[in-house]
């Protein structure tokens, strides 16, 4: 009988809590993106010592290299077999997996947006299990049920703004958005440009959710923000804070009022 040749990953699984994305398989390379703890990815290639692999993000589609150690590779049907199971989503900003109910040494910490393998709660603490098979114990409250859109965006508020940071350790205003809105149902691409070509332009008065997009003359929307209503925007700019673009209001950022293109709906969902 013929031997059976063993069977090539094509897809794969983040093992870490934040891993970067950069245009080049090299650290020197600009940080892109990044990819959150137990989102799946697809192969699209590997560097010729086999350290960097060329992925694409399910989420968004977003492509780029990363470095191998922080992937799981496996077939399509073991990754979707992962998302099946890794229904627990990490909603606060910060969590510690730990190797006993309430202490022990660390396992990994997890970001909000996170995914991982969670049994049921036994008191204030649950079961959970990583990408890689690690297993530990997690805060229950760290796996809180969906918050409002003011009440996520204030656990949010002061997180600092990173290029192509996709966590509350680092956001840039693009993933910011991205996070809050996917929590809500509302899949978007990466960046900003990309997000305002798919959402629609309102001609009346915006909702909580929808989107403030600025941009500089001549140029496609370069900044994004989530409306709150009544001009109010949460946006990544130095920070997570919330703004107004109507001119009378102290909170009026008089920097982006001149860019500010109008409120847009998203379609993507």
């Amino acid at each position: 009988m013929r031997p059976q040749r063993p069977v090539r990953p094509t897809h794969g699984v983040v093992s870490l809590p934040l891993l970067d994305v950069r245009p080049e398989p090299a650290h020197a390379a600009e940080l892109a993106s990044q990819l959150l703890l137990g989102e799946t990815v697809a192969l699209l290639g590997r560097s010729a010592d086999g350290g960097w692999l060329r992925v694409r993000n399910d989420v968004d589609d977003y492509a780029g290299w990363v470095r191998a150690w922080g992937i799981v590779q496996a077939t399509s049907a073991r990754t979707s077999r992962w998302r099946k199971l890794a229904r627990a989503r990490i909603g606060i900003p910060l969590g510690q997996v730990r190797t006993r109910r309430g202490g022990g040494a660390s396992v990994s910490p997890v970001f909000f947006g996170g995914r991982l393998i969670a049994g049921r709660a036994a008191g204030s603490w649950c079961a959970v299990e990583l990408p890689d098979g690690r297993r530990g114990y997690l805060a229950a409250a760290a796996l809180a049920a969906e918050r409002t859109l003011e009440a996520r965006i204030e656990t949010l508020l002061g997180s600092p703004y990173l290029w192509g940071g996709r966590s509350p350790a680092g956001y840039d205003c693009s993933a910011f958005v991205q996070q809050v809105l996917l929590e809500r149902g509302i899949r978007l691409p990466r960046d900003a440009r990309d997000q305002c070509r798919q959402s629609r332009k309102l001609a009346g008065r915006e909702r909580p959710g929808d989107l403030a997009f600025f941009r500089r003359p001549g140029e496609p929307a370069s900044h994004v923000g989530i409306a709150l209503g009544e001009g109010y925007f949460a946006h990544c700019r130095g920070r997570v804070m919330v703004n107004s673009v109507n001119s009378d209001n102290e909170l009026c950022d008089n920097d982006l009022k001149p860019q500010f293109m109008g409120w847009y709906r998203p379609l993507r969902r």
